[in-house]
């Protein structure tokens, strides 16, 4: 996620740096490639704000989305490269109608931050939202529905270790390949995923509960 993160911030930062300098070479050697606009200061700014919010702002908003969607919420499916490209894709754009309009400096500086803080944030709230969500219960814990997930994971034989954390119940698995992540999830996971020979499942504010039900079952005959 940290690299993914870094990778955003570095196309933003490099692509306004680039343009920046282009815009303080051509000011220093008295060269005007600018297109003549017949526009007043005031409108040039409404302009370049209004760009501004509806390519970059979107497009960040879009990038921290296909973060959040891969790394947190662990989907398979998701657009990580796109939402690159649109981020470069804008960031050209914005930074080209700053250098026509000869903004000055603390516009593209400017710019960057407040990108900084609109992804952090918007990661923060989709992250906040998702932890409340699923900590919602999801999963009713009875013999009956703690069996069923033992069949699912492939039998007391198949299991490690089990524990939780947060909404989550954590697995160890020595045959990953016999667990039924669609089974589980129409017991009531919310979400299911496997990293190796580790599975996690989301099942709510009584992950603990199902946990102890399983570890009780488990140290039975």
């Amino acid at each position: 996620m940290k690299k993914a993160n870094l990778t955003n911030f570095l196309i933003i930062t490099i692509i306004f740096v680039i343009f920046y300098v282009v815009h303080l070479f051509l000011s220093q050697n008295d060269i005007n490639i600018y297109l003549q606009f017949n526009l007043s200061e005031p409108i040039k700014v409404l302009i370049s704000v209004m760009v501004y919010i509806l390519l970059l702002v979107s497009s960040v908003l879009y990038a921290s989305w296909q973060v959040f969607k891969k790394y947190i919420k662990h989907l398979r499916s998701n657009h990580l490269v796109k939402s690159r490209n649109t981020i470069l894709i804008s960031s050209i754009l914005v930074s080209y109608l700053f250098l026509t309009f000869e903004v000055e400096y603390y516009y593209y500086f400017g710019s960057i931050i407040i990108l900084y803080m609109i992804y952090f944030i918007s990661l923060f709230f989709y992250d906040s939202y998702y932890i409340k969500k699923s900590q919602e219960t999801k999963v009713v814990v009875n013999d009956e529905v703690v069996e069923k997930f033992l069949a699912l994971l492939g039998g007391k034989e198949n299991i490690i270790s089990v524990s939780y954390e947060y909404s989550r119940l954590k697995v160890e698995l020595k045959d990953i390949k016999v667990v039924k992540l669609k089974a589980m999830k129409d017991l009531g996971a919310k979400g299911a995923f496997v990293a190796g020979n580790k599975l996690q499942a989301v099942i709510g504010n009584n992950a603990s509960e199902l946990e102890n039900a399983i570890k009780t079952l488990l140290s039975t005959s």
